[in-house]
């Protein structure tokens, strides 16, 4: 595809207002009931070769991006130009929950036009969705011939398919021709439409039971980090800096997309497990004895047994180890006793998070302490407790932390950054 011929974008989720409705009685040309779209995919697969390739590029490219809805849609809409060189404007239309309003996910024009002046029949999308079947229409104007050429009439033209889910249409992919110039869509174009229609609903269901799983997950995290809230309010707030540190350190040391949602997650729960320690060793107002600290860091097994038992989205299959390896020393003296790499970077980075937000905060037994102690005391943990990456990274990115995260000056405490480095 050109420069010229790239679409560009509309804007998605956003309402079909009735304003789009187009100022025409459509009429319909063609059409292939959803009986037939499965005998019509082999027909129209095996008779274009070029046909079969753009459709396995589809299936292949919508199946690499099925969480990334941004990049699916446009995966969609690209193909959608390629499959219909002619066409001048493609529209996607979804039901975003079980007998809502059809919404515009996409909305593209070739030519670079206002996307949203694609013209729509409610009476077409209303009969698409409800007799499921994908149908050629132009705009009648003045009783034209359906049998004329649709060229020479200079019809807007139109095709137009359901897209299903495993019971029911929740949604409509359309291919416009604006321009009587670019030519014609045909009964053949229909059934193109069919099949092309069938891989998009099956994508765009997938995007939505993924949603649907993520949209779980979530609400049982937020639970898990009320629970907390409702025992220690205050490690729900340190969980809470101690992932925007977190986040902080690892864009610095360039985790990827991935790797940073797992710490974004792994982060917020980390201490989740001292529910499990009693509330006198929890909450004493003095340093703790030596096997008050041993039951303290039992609560990172806690936090494991409690995180073992939730169902994750694939992405996110490796929250329960982050988390609770986040007090492992590189020495391997830590809970666990996994020692050096083997403990995952994103745990060394949140056991400096971790540490690093414990001892600017003040605590009931201590005040916080001034950054350039912190740094210090991190600095003496360099290979024996703490990767010497990270707390470099959390020494470069102390001043924003500051900032950001506890409202404090750089230097407060009247120590000087710079000296201490």
């Amino acid at each position: 595809m050109t420069d010229r011929d790239r679409p560009s974008p509309g804007r998605p989720d956003e309402p079909l207002p009735r304003a789009a409705e187009a100022p025409f009685e459509p009429t319909v040309l063609a059409w292939r009931p959803l009986h037939e779209w499965g005998d019509v995919q082999g027909q129209v697969i095996r008779s274009d070769a070029r046909v079969a390739e753009l459709l396995l590029g589809l299936v292949r490219e919508t199946a690499a991006a099925r969480t990334d809805e941004a990049h699916l849609l446009e995966i969609v809409a690209d193909y959608s130009f390629r499959a219909f060189p002619n066409a001048s404007h493609h529209l996607l239309l979804a039901r975003t929950e079980e007998g809502g309003d059809l919404r515009t996910l996409n909305a593209q024009a070739r030519d670079g036009a206002d996307p949203r002046a694609v013209g729509i029949s409610h009476t077409i999308v209303e009969r698409v969705m409800q007799d499921g079947c994908a149908l050629l229409y132009a705009s009648d104007r003045g009783a034209i011939d359906a049998t004329k050429s649709i060229l020479l009439s200079r019809l807007e033209t139109a095709i137009c398919a359901p897209l299903m889910d495993s019971r029911q249409p929740f949604g409509v992919i359309q291919m416009d021709i604006r321009r009587p110039a670019r030519g014609r869509f045909s009964r053949e174009d229909v059934d193109l439409l069919s099949v092309f229609a069938s891989q998009v609903g099956l994508s765009l269901e997938n995007l939505r039971l993924h949603q649907q799983q993520r949209r779980a997950f979530e609400s049982t995290i937020n639970a898990l980090v009320h629970s907390l809230t409702l025992k220690d309010p205050e490690a729900a707030a340190h969980s809470e800096r101690v992932q925007s540190v977190a986040i902080e350190l690892g864009r610095r040391l360039g985790l990827d997309a991935q790797d940073l949602e797992v710490l974004r997650v792994a982060a917020l729960l980390h201490d989740l497990g001292k529910q499990g320690v009693r509330d006198e060793v929890l909450f004493k107002p003095e340093r703790l004895t030596d096997a008050e600290r041993d039951e303290m860091a039992q609560h990172a097994a806690h936090t494991q047994n409690i995180l073992d038992k939730i169902v994750y989205p694939e992405a996110l299959q490796d929250v329960p180890r982050v988390a609770s390896y986040h007090h492992e020393k590189l020495d391997g003296t830590g809970p666990f006793g996994v020692l050096g790499d083997d403990i995952p970077l994103t745990s060394r980075i949140l056991s400096v998070a971790d540490v690093l937000d414990a001892l600017l905060s003040p605590r009931v037994y201590k005040e916080p302490l001034p950054p350039a102690q912190v740094l210090e005391i991190l600095d003496r943990g360099k290979d024996a407790d703490w990767d010497p990456r990270v707390v470099d990274a959390a020494r470069a990115s102390l001043d924003g932390l500051l900032a950001n995260v506890y409202a404090r000056p750089a230097g407060d405490g009247g120590e000087n950054l710079s000296e201490a480095a």
